[in-house]
């Protein structure tokens, strides 16, 4: 099935990338201006709640105005089934995921754009092209 959504994305933010622009964290400013200049920037309808869940006051309104500038991908049919199919192939391999991130990563794929990520561990997704946002320390 295809996904209701049509258009060039350059990458699809996950939420902790969004945080960090949001609080002022220099590399996320640089991340996003830098995609951005490649086309699209995308999140999904999961970003908004997941935002909005942890919204400290004072915050909605900043909030409002940067995701307004963002392409939001709905989670439509086709995106559901696929972070379905994708969560039940790990549990048939004894790994349980959140639903949250496995519709993320969904849309990334459905959208055929890469996922920028904080959290490269909860995104097993073999298909999934990730890309990390801040470069890990080595121990």
């Amino acid at each position: 099935m295809q996904s209701s959504y049509r258009g060039p994305v350059s990458c699809v933010l996950d939420t902790n990338i969004v945080i960090d622009f949001l609080r002022g964290r220099a590399y996320a400013h640089d991340l996003l201006a830098a995609w951005a200049e490649k086309g699209a920037l995308a999140i999904s309808t999961l970003t908004h709640v997941e935002l909005y869940h942890g919204l400290k006051s004072g915050e909605q309104e900043v909030t409002d105005v940067f995701l307004d500038g963002l392409l939001t991908v709905p989670v439509d049919v086709a995106i559901a089934r696929r972070a379905g199919k994708m969560l039940r192939d790990l549990r048939s391999r004894g790994v349980t995921f959140g639903i949250a991130d496995a519709v993320i990563a969904a849309t990334a794929l459905q959208t055929s754009a890469p996922l920028l990520t904080n959290n490269e561990e909860h995104y097993p997704f073999p298909a999934l092209r990730v890309v990390p946002g801040i470069e890990r320390q080595k121990g």
